[in-house]
């Protein structure tokens, strides 16, 4: 699991939240999701957030939808309620794929 231990890396902790990371320049983006949202509730260094664009430290899930040209994916609190939106266009010589 490459992305967890790039998030561990990044942010100094080792558990997954529901997290949208991009590394400085990069197009690599990381989407996680999951991961004891209870069992670590406030637990982050704030002083390492470099690259997140999105933090959520509770219940929820996430959507993808992958298209030929682009990858949406949709954060979600745990009543249905959206809480951020990545659009992610694909780039000149690059795939959209899922793993």
């Amino acid at each position: 699991m490459a992305h967890l231990a790039l998030w561990s890396l990044e942010t100094g902790e080792g558990k997954e939240h529901t997290t949208n990371l991009k590394l400085p320049l990069s197009q690599i983006q990381f989407l996680t999701s999951g991961g004891g949202s209870k069992a670590w509730k406030g637990d982050m260094d704030k002083d390492k957030t470099d690259g997140i664009k999105f933090y959520y430290d509770g219940q929820g899930f996430m959507s993808a939808e992958l298209e030929e040209t682009n990858v949406k994916v949709v954060y979600y609190d745990i009543f249905g309620k959206v809480l951020h939106v990545v659009n992610l266009p694909k780039g000149l010589g690059t795939s959209v794929s899922a793993i």
